[in-house]
């Protein structure tokens, strides 16, 4: 038996895939050398930080690309958002504390928690103790 995911929270998958397919190849873009479309915030210590620590900005940006094409194709959508939750964590806090930017904050948080909300059955299994 399939299960029906309901419309809301696949939207937001599919809009949380493409903003950091977005982000990933923003990101990709600036690994390789190039001027990125939205260039790391100069102004912004942790911004900076991270694109210089090259390996672990590597790493974030390869698992938003293929958490995203996963959330875009609909494959494996819960392992994607999970994979997901420490960078949308780190994305929520930089911008409640680093950069307050509240369309960002609220637009993320709202989006990634409707996505969450068409897997009750798996968080269920993925929070079960005993």
């Amino acid at each position: 038996m399939r299960l029906q995911v309901k419309p809301l929270s696949r939207t937001a998958e599919i809009l949380l895939g493409l903003s950091f397919l977005f982000g990933a190849f923003n990101g990709l873009i600036y690994f390789m050398g190039f001027e990125a479309p939205i260039p790391v915030n100069p102004d912004s210590e942790l911004a900076v930080a991270l694109a210089k620590t090259r390996y672990i900005f590597l790493l974030q940006k390869i698992v938003e690309l293929v958490a995203a094409i996963l959330l875009l194709l609909g494959k494996m959508r819960f392992a994607a958002l999970i994979a997901l939750a420490p960078i949308v964590a780190c994305i929520v806090l930089y911008h409640l504390f680093d950069d307050l930017n509240w369309v960002i904050l609220i637009t993320l948080t709202v989006l990634y928690i409707l996505a969450l909300s068409g897997h009750q059955r798996s968080l269920l299994l993925f929070f079960r103790t005993g």
